[in-house]
């Protein structure tokens, strides 16, 4: 979410400063941003704003901020600096009034703040990184999310702290070997071990089952990650993809905190090495075993390259579109194609920020909203046939 400048002005507080449990910290490549501890929001910031929030210390009124900046300010800078805190005020993150008395009094002890381990996050600069406490159900109609753990980040904490004491490149390297050793493996198994009778009923429940503790397993690696780079998760959840489909995620809102491009690409591969060390012992234990177990194995194996293929899919939420978005530095780019598709197909014109752009990354982003929009239409049509299909075998069933 981003704080810009509009181009009208209306009266604002003499004294601007940050409202309490507001934060100016800075992110991935070196990006300022405001923090909402309360609601738990990210607002960007340019450059020049987040100088200008940097000198907002409750004390000098803003005509005083802009009369002592280091270069002249015109009166159209004026209005633009005027309009962009009434913009904060409106967002609720400013809480101004007149110069306080100018009375002697006692020094205010210190602020307490609570110190942010990690190698690679961000420190808030000033207020105090508040817990915040987000809904147990958000997103939207087609995507709802339900938290159902909100202290996931304590049971991964005892692996955090023994990863901590390695380091993370080698670290790294290591994951991504295993990982890429892991597929080839299952891959190498489906196709030498596969065949014979179709798997029963057994095979598959069993399969199933297991898989679902390998999601469990997914989804716990980007949050101990994310402890090891020393941002916090909100709690583990459950999306409900129009309804029917449910998927495991992990609430990495606070990854904007971190700064550099490869912790934020590892912490979104990480479910994916996850799946691969994984696959790699599910084909370890079908080429040493047989019969029963042999087939859940290989089912199992198909289930993770199947789920390697779901998640590297460019089309969806998916982590591999995190991985790429973190690797180059773009943010939000499945939404910001959303947002330029709607903007054509309704004939509005563009926000300053992305009309500026050329024309040919412009129509890259609409044809990549418009794949994803046909993509998201096939998948609701799909779970339609699907949920009326099992409504027609229920019916069928009591009936005859």
């Amino acid at each position: 979410m981003s704080t810009a400048m509009s181009s009208t002005s209306a009266p604002t507080s003499p004294v601007p400063r940050l409202r309490r449990g507001v934060s100016l910290i800075v992110g991935m490549d070196n990006q300022p941003m405001l923090f909402d501890s309360d609601s738990g929001k990210y607002h960007r910031l340019g450059a020049a704003a987040a100088f200008i929030v940097g000198q907002f210390d409750g004390v000098r009124s803003l005509p005083t901020i802009i009369e002592e900046l280091p270069q002249d300010i015109d009166e159209a800078g004026a209005r633009r600096i005027t309009s962009l805190v009434d913009n904060l005020r409106d967002k609720s993150l400013l809480a101004g009034g007149e110069p306080a008395a100018t009375a002697p009094t006692a020094p205010a002890a210190p602020a307490r703040t609570r110190r942010t381990h990690g190698r690679h996050t961000a420190q808030p600069r000033q207020a105090r990184h508040l817990k915040v406490e987000q809904p147990r159900r958000s997103g939207g109609w087609w995507l709802p999310r339900i938290i159902i753990a909100r202290k996931y980040h304590r049971i991964v904490a005892p692996v955090v702290t023994l990863l901590q004491r390695l380091p993370a490149r080698a670290l790294s390297w290591l994951f991504l070997a295993l990982a890429a050793c892991g597929y080839a493996a299952g891959a190498m198994a489906l196709s030498s071990l596969a065949g014979g009778p179709r798997p029963g009923a057994l095979v598959v429940v069993t399969a199933v089952a297991i898989q679902l503790v390998s999601i469990l397993l997914h989804e716990s690696w980007h949050a101990i990650v994310a402890g090891y780079l020393g941002t916090p998760i909100r709690g583990l959840g459950v999306a409900l993809m129009f309804w029917v489909i449910p998927i495991a995620y992990v609430d990495r809102t606070d990854s904007y905190r971190v700064r550099s491009r490869s912790g934020l690409t590892m912490l979104a591969l990480a479910g994916i090495f996850s799946d691969g060390v994984v696959c790699g012992l599910e084909a370890a234990v079908a080429w040493a075993s047989s019969g029963t177990v042999r087939q859940v194995a290989l089912t199992l194996c198909a289930f993770q390259l199947t789920m390697l293929v779901t998640n590297l899919n460019p089309l969806t939420q998916s982590d591999g579109v995190a991985a790429a978005e973190a690797a180059t530095g773009s943010v939000n780019l499945r939404g910001r194609s959303m947002f330029v598709l709607r903007c054509v197909l309704s004939r509005r014109p563009l926000p300053p920020g992305l009309a500026v752009l050329r024309p040919a990354v412009r129509w890259g982003y609409f044809v990549y909203g418009l794949l994803c929009s046909l993509l998201g239409l096939l998948a609701f049509v799909m779970s339609i046939v699907w949920i009326g299909y099992w409504l027609y075998v229920l019916v069928k069933g009591f009936l005859l």
